[in-house]
């Protein structure tokens, strides 16, 4: 699978596509309101009372058009992770059939510059 990244500015508050979300090492996505609809708010907060919130990167279909990807941030994160869970989410779409995904970079609240370049770079490498 080659992948191919293009930045966009985009304004659009919610995207109709395959979404990349980052939030805080507890998965607390109430941050997350404004990128999602009221509708997928309320399906994943209702997912994630029942998921695994000690992994790293979860997901959830919406539906058989959309998946919304959370990437759990820990607090003190190092390069090499931020590359891993690049690498991490290569895996989660290697297999799947969809072939664009769009990485909301507003939703990372951390104080790494240059996170989204880390995060891709660890995506191209695998």
């Amino acid at each position: 699978m080659t992948v191919q990244v293009l930045y966009k500015n985009n304004n659009n508050e919610k995207s109709l596509g395959n979404l990349v979300l980052f939030t805080d090492e507890n998965f607390n996505i109430n941050d997350l309101k404004k990128h999602i609809s009221k509708e997928e708010f309320t399906y994943v907060s209702d997912l994630l009372k029942t998921s695994d919130l000690k992994k790293d990167l979860l997901f959830f279909e919406i539906n058989s058009k959309k998946t919304i990807f959370l990437v759990s941030i820990k607090k003190d994160i190092k390069i090499s992770d931020i590359e891993n869970l690049g690498a991490k989410f290569h895996s989660y779409i290697n297999y799947d059939k969809k072939n664009e995904y769009f990485i909301n970079s507003d939703t990372i609240n951390d104080k790494i510059k240059n996170f989204v370049g880390y995060y891709l770079h660890g995506l191209k490498l695998k």
